[in-house]
């Protein structure tokens, strides 16, 4: 049953203000907050000019919305559909809080208001005037989408729509909102494709006062679907030609689509009388924070969203923007307190949690800050982000497992990010995980075959474990995929080449390092031994030959290149176990006795190595 509420109180703000009346219009747009409290806004001229630019935008968007959509009176018709009611949650809406009192204000029709001929031709049309509804970013996610102004045979219908049956019920639903519905204005409407590649949603609010979706497809048509409402944790699924009606605020999701294809319009409504001042300046705020701002940019974001915050001290995405405004000016005992607020609001707000990590991480508080990831991940498991921060505070406590776990999770939901694939590695070469660690950059190098930090890693790993050789050719490999780390692969290689033994070939890598890093003081010093080391070695290992040509079948530079000069100590025993060694040798000759020239390096010891430079 249709529970009725006050209408919205309209409080007259002029004499607040120390404008003149170009005004009228600008206050009087200006609504109690839910609790009928006067918005704090005495005597401050610079949000008045906001507020006044709010009012401008919104005529203008609203007669920009007639140009494509139907503007006017909705149809009189015979309407006994019923409505399923949902409650739209603990946090009011951002704008006109007041004429949300009644919390039920999600609605679902239990019958359909489009026939399924209806929903199927509109599909049609928007596969064919839509371009295949090509992929869009959603957040976090891709969707299908293709906007209804752009199809005419889909604006046609949808206008008609419009004016049929969407306005009538919206007229009926949101009675305090919509005083007449030549008032209502379509905006920002989509036909919305899901499928297995382009599954779901993240969970968000709609930037509109009201919006819809309806569901266009058969539900044999996908696996999944629907819409899930997180203050009520559950997923709300329709029939095709079924809608839903809601305040904008309400935060959302499309749930998942494990198979099939689902389609949905999804549009946002305005009302020409009523400007979303809170919406406004927070999205103005958020813009900002789009284009990679300076400090006075920031600056300027955080007085929008702490104007915002004055409207309406429950509007939860401002204190999430001030949050974020905080850590990127480096504050992040303020942005503390706004995500700890914002999670007051919001306690099933994974978002929030994890934005209290970020600045509590910032304040090395890092033991409360994994609380905090921990905290997000119960509330949204497959994050993929708050996984990775985790693992990150968890190497930080040295909980190397817990560190290891969390990255596996995190390429369980992305198998072809970089970052999650080499810190699983390091973790795992952390632990003395040495075949698991080789086998993760081996793995990552197949999903990321292009790229170049997965062989430079490796190659930094391979060099630790005295396996020159593979590091040497991780190296080049990395070269080949990147030019850029040119310089690294020389610094590298030059290292490698010293492990070998080759102090000459280092040199000329070190030298080749040195020219792409001339300030480079550790790099410069390093060289200076390493000419030495090279010139001696030269000259005290003239005389020097192998007794033998092989060890164990291999030759004996081979295993020097392969194993680092550090193998010159295994003796014969440990390396060949129960073979005969060579005529002349025993079981505790070591490999520096059989192979004097390839271990020259070794054999000459600190007179000629130079600490390497890393």
């Amino acid at each position: 049953m249709q529970t009725s509420v006050a209408p919205i109180t309209i409080v007259i703000l002029s004499a607040l203000f120390a404008r003149p009346a170009l005004g009228d219009t600008v206050i009087a747009s200006v609504a109690v907050d839910a609790q009928g409290r006067l918005p704090n806004v005495a005597g401050d001229a610079l949000l008045y000019t906001e507020l006044e630019r709010n009012v401008e935008d919104h005529e203008r968007e609203c007669t920009q919305a007639c140009t494509s959509f139907y503007c006017g009176p909705g149809a009189a018709i015979e309407d006994d559909t019923r409505w399923d009611r949902y409650s739209m949650g603990p946090v009011p809406s951002n704008d006109l809080p007041a004429a949300f009192a009644d919390s039920n204000q999600i609605y679902v029709s239990e019958a359909p208001l489009f026939s399924p001929e209806e929903c199927d031709e509109v599909i049609a049309m928007a596969e064919r005037e839509g371009d295949g509804l090509p992929s869009s970013k959603s957040g976090k996610y891709q969707l299908g989408k293709a906007w209804i102004k752009d199809m005419p045979s889909v604006l046609s219908w949808f206008n008609g729509a419009l004016e049929k049956r969407l306005w009538p019920t919206l007229m009926k639903l949101f009675p305090d909102v919509v005083g007449d519905a030549s008032s209502l204005r379509a905006h920002s409407v989509a036909i919305l494709k899901y499928n297995a590649s382009h599954p779901r949603t993240d969970v968000h609010v709609d930037d509109a006062l009201l919006a819809f979706t309806i569901a266009l497809s058969r539900p044999d048509s996908f696996e999944g679907g629907g819409t899930y409402f997180e203050h009520i944790g559950r997923v709300i699924d329709m029939d095709q030609g079924h809608a839903t009606f809601r305040p904008g605020s309400v935060r959302h999701a499309g749930s998942t689509v494990h198979a099939g294809l689902r389609y949905v319009v999804g549009g946002f409504i305005a009302v020409s009388d009523k400007v979303e001042h809170v919406r406004r300046l927070n999205e103005r705020g958020n813009r900002i924070l789009l284009q990679d701002p300076g400090t006075a940019e920031l600056e300027q974001a955080g007085r929008l969203f702490e104007w915002a915050i004055r409207l309406n001290g429950q509007c939860s995405l401002c204190h999430q923007n001030m949050a974020d405004v905080h850590l990127r000016l480096d504050r992040p005992q303020d942005a503390e307190k706004s995500s700890r607020t914002q999670i007051q609001l919001l306690p099933k707000d994974s978002d929030a949690y994890f934005a209290l990590g970020v600045s509590l991480r910032a304040q090395s508080r890092n033991g409360e800050a994994g609380e905090a990831y921990k905290a997000a991940l119960a509330i949204q498991p497959n994050d993929y982000e708050t996984r990775i921060n985790l693992a990150a505070v968890l190497a930080e406590a040295e909980d190397f497992e817990g560190e290891a776990e969390n990255y596996q999770r995190a390429l369980e939901l992305r198998p072809h990010e970089a970052k999650a694939w080499l810190n699983l590695g390091i973790s795992y070469n952390a632990q003395g995980r040495n075949d698991l660690a080789e086998e993760t950059f081996q793995k990552a190098s197949v999903a990321l075959p292009n790229e170049a930090l997965v062989p430079l890693t490796l190659a930094k790993m391979y060099a630790k474990l005295d396996r020159p050789a593979e590091a040497i050719d991780q190296y080049y490999g990395a070269a080949v995929l990147n030019s850029e780390y040119f310089d690294e692969v020389k610094l590298g290689v030059g290292t490698a080449r010293a492990q070998q033994g080759r102090l000459a070939e280092a040199t000329v890598n070190f030298e080749s390092a040195s020219r792409m890093a001339p300030k480079n003081k550790k790099l410069a010093d390093a060289l200076v031994g390493m000419r030495s080391g090279s010139q001696k070695l030269a000259e005290a290992s003239a005389d020097f030959s192998n007794a033998v040509a092989d060890v164990c079948g291999t030759p004996c530079q081979d295993i020097v290149d392969t194993n680092s000069y550090n193998i010159c100590a295994v003796t014969w025993g440990d390396g060949c176990g129960d073979a005969p060694p060579p005529a002349g040798f025993d079981a505790t000759s070591t490999v520096a006795d059989l192979c004097r020239k390839s271990c020259a390096a070794f054999v000459l010891g600190a007179s000629v190595l130079a600490p390497a430079s890393d």
